[in-house]
């Protein structure tokens, strides 16, 4: 059999091609193998889980009577170790039908119920609310909408308030309630105004 000269030149650059987009693919492509896919998906599903159970502990420790004094005698303790202890003595990461607690979960909540303060927690007395909890809203810094005029500088007749920010004009070229016929070129085309 006769091969042509070109067939050995073009046969080891679709290798070398091969395996360049296989390396290239995998190292920098965020491509996966079956198995890493597969793990990646049951690392989030344990995580989807450990976080849910996490909320709902501290939901149960919100709910407990005296949950103010518990939570100044969790602060008290300066390890983390000891705090996940706490949670653990307290059954607030027992779910239902369970003997015990993930740690995992366990740690995760008391890691979030260090973060409450205590004026945000209702007094509960004999299963009832006697006074609710304060929302405590921190500073969030406001991001500004996308604005289809950004970049743009006011209209020079506009008004601007003293933060920089312009004020809504109040008179429009056209009531809102109010239909505004279309202009229509003489050969049936719209025309915008």
């Amino acid at each position: 059999m006769n091969v042509p000269t070109w067939v050995k030149p073009g046969v080891y650059g679709a290798i070398l091609g091969g395996a360049i987009v296989a390396i290239v693919g995998f190292s920098w492509g965020g491509w996966v193998a079956g198995g890493s896919a597969a793990a990646s998906a049951e690392e989030a599903a344990q995580q989807g889980r450990t976080d849910l159970a996490a909320a709902i502990c501290v939901q149960n420790f919100i709910a407990d009577e005296g949950a103010r004094d518990s939570l100044a005698e969790m602060k008290a303790l300066t390890s983390s170790f000891r705090q996940r202890d706490y949670v653990e003595e307290g059954g607030w990461a027992l779910m239902p039908n369970t003997d015990e607690a993930a740690r995992a979960t366990m740690t995760l909540c008391a890691r979030m119920i260090a973060e409450l303060e205590p004026e945000e927690l209702p007094v509960v007395a004999n299963g009832e609310v006697i006074e609710p909890g304060e929302v405590i809203e921190e500073d969030v810094p406001v991001v500004a909408e996308p604005d289809s005029t950004a970049g743009s500088a006011p209209a020079a007749d506009a008004p601007v308030s003293t933060d920089g920010e312009s004020e809504p004009v109040e008179e429009l070229s056209a009531p809102v309630d109010e239909e505004v016929e279309p202009s229509v070129d003489s050969d049936g085309t719209v025309v915008q105004d």
